[in-house]
């Protein structure tokens, strides 16, 4: 963009005090607030005003709209006048696309709609800030005040934040496919979002709940017709070749492109135009950073780093954005990277560095004791290790009594609310401690929340708010009959017509002591017809806690392994209690799904703890929804293996098990490479 690409830049919003000084009103003149801000919100005709332009690019016209019905400041994207109705569908595709993605360093989308020409556009965050283009220029100009803020340090938090960005959409199998500096927002208070998904694919076929409308029927391969798109010098070789070759290690190129301008303060690729830069990238004529910029004193690691992130084959490059994230912390925390293959001397270099005064007392040993100095170097050698050992221990002792204290001050929390606390509090409080502990200890969670709900009955039998939170512990607990009474004391049907309708059908079961049986159970979930999927999960979960009969468990995971899946073709599903092994067979899609509660993907079979997993006759399974788990082995003979699926060895510690006929000979080739794999005819 000729202005400020996407940069959202923020001013104080204009908040309607009204509304937070609503609530010191008191009851007569709040009824009285009330009515006139519920008049002024019915009088609204038009939403936005104060439309003032800001920045402009090929496609899109950035404004400043003032929203009137949420009394704050957005920023509007527009579609170009010039452009005709053909570059509708993209530019829909990027707001919803970027709407589906729910990350904290992901720009937010906030409205989609349409003008009253019938041009699209969408509203989003307005943020100040510069860009980190802006940044690296300004630190190039040799700015005082820049540099004092944005050290190197600074500079790498802020890429391992773009990273945990990318990380994510790739989790959802979502490629950005245009990273660069000019498309990262930086703001005063450390926020950093990756903007501008304009030019975003979706790569394979993942169905979520959440996601569904990133398929590739809604995408329709409009971002990237016809020609390849993206920025010269961040675009990755293969791209250039053959668009269809592009995969996480596009990205992960692009990553490696941003590292190399945050350290050396220069484009990654020096050409007099864009058609050398072009033949530059794609014959990989990349001049390392240390040799690119020597007074930058750019440290070997990190060098490292980037030859290996923007490697011409894109199979030596980091395979995950994770592992790549990985080694720029390794950096930053005073250890080797894995890019530099470090021998003793710089290991040993590394751990004087961060253990000073015992490495120095160390070497006086050395000195005093030279007839000893092989064994005194073993013995140090082991030291370290010992001493790394020691303080993960100890971090882990202070992680686990920070998380303890943490739920003991939520504990008291909730035994202190009573009448005297806004039922909202009330709500807020209860939420967030179930969505901290539930997958730790999910029982344990619910019986604390149901007691602190029970407190509140017999103080707050006006809390209404609550009535519905507190149907969907009951029916978390499997005691639908309580969260049928829950929802009639709250908005009953006009909450949710299905839900009530469903638990009325097994409305003459009454729960007790023990789980509710299978038969009630498999009424509601066919009543449900697809339905509270989540609910589904956490039900399930619970269940493990609290069911006694492992096969009765088992046939529980079945059928919401089916619900998520939305399948009925399920041959077979059967676990070896006594071998720990898992065989599924059918047309499913996948073993995990994402619960916005937790911001997590959740395994659905991790309660049987299965130890080895066989998979068969599935031509759409989504192999990355098995990261989650941990297995000794997974046996796929029976699956066709298509090229992207290079990292199948991840989920799996001791042996993998594949189909030499059934897998794609390119990917065959690449997994050859590792040491625990089996291959059949």
């Amino acid at each position: 963009m000729n202005k400020k690409s996407d940069q959202f830049i923020a001013i104080p919003k204009n908040l309607d005090y009204r509304a937070t000084d609503f609530y010191d009103m008191e009851e007569d003149e709040r009824d009285v607030q009330s009515t006139q801000l519920y008049k002024e919100l019915s009088d609204i005709s038009k939403r936005y005003t104060e439309v003032k332009e800001i920045a402009s690019g090929g496609m899109k016209i950035i404004s400043r709209a003032y929203d009137q019905k949420t009394s704050r400041y957005v920023a509007m994207a527009t579609i170009k006048e010039s452009l005709g109705s053909e570059s509708y569908g993209p530019f829909l595709a990027e707001a919803r696309l970027t709407a589906a993605l729910h990350h904290p360093n992901i720009i937010k989308v906030h409205d989609i709609d349409y003008q009253g020409d019938g041009s699209p556009y969408f509203t989003m965050d307005l943020k100040l800030g510069d860009s980190l283009h802006e940044i690296l220029n300004k630190l190039q100009q040799g700015d005082e005040a820049y540099s004092k803020t944005y050290t190197r340090e600074s500079l790498l938090n802020i890429f391992i934040k773009i990273c945990d960005a990318v990380s994510y959409s790739h989790s959802q199998s979502v490629l950005h496919l245009d990273i660069k500096p000019e498309n990262v927002q930086v703001g005063d208070h450390g926020e950093v979002l990756l903007c501008d998904w304009g030019l975003a694919r979706q790569l394979g076929d993942k169905t979520n709940d959440t996601l569904e409308l990133l398929s590739m029927d809604f995408l329709r391969g409009e971002t990237l017709v016809g020609k390849v798109r993206g920025t010269p010098g961040f675009i990755a070789p293969e791209l250039l070749e053959d668009k269809s070759k592009r995969g996480y290690r596009s990205d992960i190129y692009a990553l490696g492109a941003v590292l190399y301008s945050i350290l050396t303060l220069k484009a990654p690729i020096d050409a007099a135009d864009v058609i050398e830069i072009l033949r530059k990238t794609k014959e990989g004529m990349l001049v390392p950073p240390i040799e690119r910029s020597p007074d930058r004193s750019i440290a070997q690691s990190l060098n490292a780093v980037v030859m290996k992130a923007m490697a011409l084959d894109k199979y030596e490059r980091y395979q995950t954005v994770a592992e790549l994230t990985e080694d720029v912390r390794k950096y930053l925390f005073g250890f080797a990277t894995s890019a530099e293959n470090a021998g003793f001397i710089k290991e040993f270099s590394l751990f004087y560095k961060r253990n000073r005064n015992a490495s120095r007392i160390a070497g006086l040993a050395v000195l005093v004791i030279v007839v000893f100095t092989n064994a005194f170097i073993v013995k140090l050698e082991k030291a370290r290790q010992q001493e790394h050992s020691l303080r993960l221990v100890a971090e882990q002792e202070k992680k686990k009594a920070e998380e303890n204290f943490q739920k003991y001050k939520e504990e008291k929390d909730l035994a202190d609310l009573t009448l005297s606390t806004d039922p909202s509090i009330v709500l807020a409080k209860l939420k967030e401690y179930y969505h901290r502990n539930f997958l730790s200890s999910p029982k344990e969670t619910l019986d604390e929340i149901m007691r602190s709900l029970e407190r509140i009955k017999q103080s707050n039998d006006s809390a209404i708010i609550l009535y519905e939170f507190k149907g969907d512990v009951h029916f978390v607990r499997q005691e639908f009959d309580l969260a049928l009474n829950e929802l009639k004391k709250g908005r009953g049907a006009e909450s949710n017509m299905n839900l009530f309708s469903s638990l009325k059908s097994i409305e003459d079961y009454k729960s007790g002591q023990e789980p509710a049986p299978l038969s009630v159970i498999r009424k509601l979930i066919k009543s449900l017809r697809g339905n509270f999927l989540q609910q589904q999960v956490r039900m399930m979960l619970y269940d493990r806690e609290v069911r006694a009969n492992d096969l009765e468990h088992l046939e529980l995971v079945k059928m919401v392994f089916k619900e998520i899946n939305r399948t009925s073709e399920i041959e077979q599903f059967e676990f070896d209690f006594e071998t720990k092994t898992l065989t599924i067979s059918g047309d499913f899609v996948r073993c995990s799904v994402y619960i916005s509660q937790f911001d997590r993907q959740v395994s659905l079979i991790s309660t049987l703890k299965p130890e080895h997993l066989i998979l068969k006759k599935s031509k759409r399974f989504n192999m990355a929804s098995l990261d989650a788990l941990k297995l000794k082995s997974l046996d796929l003979t029976e699956m066709p293996l298509k090229k992207d699926n290079r990292m199948l060895t991840n989920s799996v510690t001791e042996k993998l098990i594949i189909s030499q006929k059934m897998t794609d000979p390119e990917l065959l080739k690449i997994l050859q490479k590792e040491n625990n794999l089996e291959i059949r005819p």
